[in-house]
C-alpha cells in the first residue's frame, strides 16, 4: 500500500471501526504485528514457551509476555478442554498456531475471508498446512464449515457495522459451534450481550438454550463465553457490566447503538 493510500486509509470516517478488506493486505497485516504486537508481546509461541495449569486454569509464559487477549483464549481453552477448536478470522495464524501446540489432544482450524491473510498464516506457521480455509463468517451459513465444539474470534465482529452482518456473523458462529463460543472482542464496537439476546429471542439462533458468561483472564483480558449449559463462569447480564471499567468512547457506543436497531428480529404477525 502506498503511503498516500495508507494516510487516506487513516482518514476514513470508519478509520479503526470498520473493515476495508480492499487495503487490509498480508502487508499491512504483517506490519501491524510488528508494530502494534510485537513492540510489547511475543505474537507466537514455541511448547517450551509456554504452559497450562489445569488447578488454577492459568497459563504461564517463559521469555516474554503474551498479549492479554491471547492469553484469555489459551486459558479458556485449557479450562473447557473442547476436543475440537475453530478460529474464524484467524488472520497470521499465531493464536491458532500457540494453542494447538499447548493443547495438542485438541483439532484445530481456522479460517479468514482474505486469501493473503491465509497466505501469511502458511508463510508464518506451515504446520499449519490443511488446517485453514476461507471463510466469510457474514454469509449464509455453509455445512462445507468445520463443526467443532469451541468457535471463537478475536478482534473480528467488532469490524462488521454492513446493514445487519453483524447480526448475521453471531448467528452463524453459534450453530457452527456444537458448545461453546468465545468472543474476545472491543465491546463498545457493538451491544454483544443485548444483540444475542435479540437473536436468541427471535429464534435466530440454533442452540435451544444459551447462557452468556463473562470470562477474564489471569492478565486482565475480557472476553464473552457462550455455552450450550450453565458453566461455573459469573454470569454475564448487560454490555454495562462488559464495559465496566473502560473509557466510554461516543463514537463507537452511538454506532453500536445504531447498529443494534437495524435489527427486525423474529417473526411479528401484524393485526389489521
Amino acid at each position: 500500500m502506498s503511503v498516500f493510500k495508507r494516510l487516506f486509509y487513516k482518514n476514513r470516517k470508519f478509520y479503526d471501526d470498520d473493515f476495508d478488506w480492499e487495503n487490509y493486505t498480508a502487508d499491512s497485516y504483517h506490519r501491524r504485528i510488528q508494530t502494534d504486537i510485537e513492540t510489547q508481546f511475543r505474537a507466537s509461541s514455541t511448547g517450551d514457551q509456554l504452559s497450562f495449569d489445569p488447578e488454577t486454569g492459568q497459563v504461564s509464559t517463559r521469555d516474554a509476555d503474551i498479549h492479554p487477549n491471547q492469553l484469555l483464549i489459551l486459558e479458556t481453552i485449557g479450562q473447557l478442554r473442547p476436543a475440537s477448536v475453530h478460529e474464524v478470522g484467524c488472520g497470521g495464524g499465531d493464536h491458532l498456531a500457540t494453542a494447538a501446540q499447548l493443547f495438542p489432544t485438541s483439532d484445530f482450524t481456522g479460517g479468514d475471508r482474505g486469501a493473503t491473510q491465509l497466505e501469511l498464516a502458511l508463510r508464518r506457521h506451515p504446520e499449519l498446512n490443511g488446517k485453514l480455509g476461507l471463510q466469510d463468517i457474514t454469509m449464509p451459513f455453509s455445512h462445507a464449515w468445520p463443526k467443532p465444539e469451541m468457535v471463537y474470534t478475536q478482534a473480528v465482529i467488532m469490524h462488521i457495522h454492513t446493514a445487519v452482518s453483524h447480526f448475521v456473523a453471531l448467528s452463524n458462529l453459534v450453530r457452527q459451534a456444537q458448545k461453546y463460543v468465545v468472543l474476545v472482542e472491543n465491546p463498545q464496537c457493538h451491544n454483544f450481550v443485548a444483540d444475542l439476546e435479540v437473536l436468541m429471542a427471535g429464534g435466530h439462533l440454533d442452540w435451544s438454550e444459551m447462557h452468556i458468561h463473562m470470562l477474564t483472564g489471569s492478565t486482565g483480558g475480557r472476553g464473552i463465553l457462550l455455552s450450550k449449559e450453565a458453566l461455573d463462569y459469573p454470569r454475564l447480564t448487560s454490555d454495562a457490566q462488559l464495559r465496566d471499567g473502560i473509557k466510554a468512547s461516543a463514537r463507537r457506543l452511538k454506532r453500536s447503538n445504531e447498529d443494534s436497531a437495524r435489527a427486525i428480529a423474529g417473526f411479528a404477525r401484524t393485526s389489521g
